[in-house]
């Protein structure tokens, strides 16, 4: 009888031994709100395998688990036998501030506030700050910023960030102090008085705003084309820098056949002429439209429409070079084309514009022209 008992007891014991044992498997991400870990349990029995994964947060990146395993992988297979500590670590992601540099000066950085435990972290704020050269100024910054002209500027590190700061050699000189007014008959005034001609009004009006610009020099002559004001230009030792500059030509070169077209690169030359009597300073810098002087009463013995159709084909050379560069480009043709129902808009010589015109193309231009910072 026991003889028969004895096979059903080694099965017994053999079946025991046999039981796999259950271990457990503690996980934890550092920092808590940097991530998650894929599993749905604590407990897993000896000799299984445990597929995990690692799922960064917004804003995170993965590092590497640390405790019972070590890996760089957000994946990983890990063969249970024995408990387990598992960490998944992960930090913000990173991001770099891109400086460059516009003419003479330097950017320092500063962090205010740190992301976690990285520098320009998500999360992280960092001043920069514009240092200019010496007779250099601080214009404005470029690239990822929101507030082009706030110096220092706290950024807010979010992503990858290029900024360029922009430094402008200062005006100074004998002739920084000078408003000179470059053109034909509309800038010399013809048929209008010293006192009404509008680069004179011009400036009594600026002159409320800034005691940077004090001083008027006229280049123009009634008949120019742009060639002849360059001409003038030559031959007149102009030196720069000047305080400011405006340029009104073209008009006869459209009165006397030339089409806009033609009249393009010799604008262009013109432009970037003048720019360099300001040191390249756009903001110290204007382009005016041409008026039409088919408006006028002398216009009436034209074909108006022709002119103005003209007119505004030169114009849109005017604007778009101007605008290419970064020049402000007053349109005050609108203006002159009111002279067809309002005679007082016209001088006596029924061709040129009043002292009443020039006064509200002046009205237009000085709001802008007022708020450069002259000093």
């Amino acid at each position: 009888m026991f003889r028969n008992l004895l096979p059903f007891f080694l099965v017994l014991i053999v079946s025991c031994s046999k039981d796999p044992a259950l271990f457990q498997v503690n996980f934890d991400v550092n920092p808590k709100d940097g991530g998650s870990i894929n599993l749905n349990s604590n407990t897993y029995f000896e000799g299984e395998t445990l597929n995990i994964e690692a799922n960064a947060s917004k804003n995170y990146v993965f590092d590497n688990w640390s405790g019972d395993f070590y890996g760089t992988d957000s994946t990983a297979v890990i063969n249970i036998n024995s408990d387990k500590n598992l960490v998944a670590n992960f930090s913000k992601k990173r991001f770099e501030i891109n400086i460059s540099i516009e003419g003479k000066g330097s950017v320092s950085r500063k962090l205010i506030k740190s992301g976690v435990n990285n520098d320009f972290s998500h999360g992280s704020i960092v001043e920069i700050l514009a240092l200019a050269d010496d007779g250099w100024t601080f214009v404005e910054w470029k690239g990822d910023v929101s507030n082009k002209i706030t110096n220092p500027q706290h950024l807010t590190v979010t992503q990858t960030k290029n900024i360029t700061a922009v430094f402008q050699e200062n005006i100074s000189g004998k002739n920084a102090s000078k408003f000179l007014a470059l053109g034909d008959s509309y800038t010399i005034g013809a048929s209008v008085t010293v006192n009404e001609r509008w680069p004179v009004q011009f400036l009594n009006e600026l002159k409320s705003y800034t005691s940077a610009i004090d001083t008027l020099q006229i280049i123009a002559t009634s008949g120019w084309r742009v060639d002849q004001l360059k001409n003038g230009m030559n031959n007149s030792n102009l030196e720069p820098p000047y305080g400011l500059i405006s340029l009104l030509i073209g008009v006869n070169n459209q009165f006397q056949g030339q089409n806009a077209n033609g009249f393009r690169p010799e604008f262009i030359e013109i432009l970037e002429k003048s720019l360099k009597l300001v040191n390249n300073r756009k903001e110290r810098f204007f382009v005016i439209s041409i008026p039409d002087w088919g408006a006028s009463p002398f216009g009436s013995g034209f074909d108006r429409a022709k002119v103005s159709k003209e007119i505004d084909e030169f114009n849109s050379v005017l604007k778009e070079e101007s605008e290419k560069r970064g020049v402000r480009y007053f349109n005050i043709t609108d203006i002159s084309r009111r002279a067809l129902t309002d005679r007082t808009l016209t001088a006596s010589d029924g061709l040129h514009p009043s002292g009443k015109m020039y006064k509200l193309w002046v009205d237009k231009m000085i709001p802008e022209i007022s708020k450069i910072n002259f000093e």
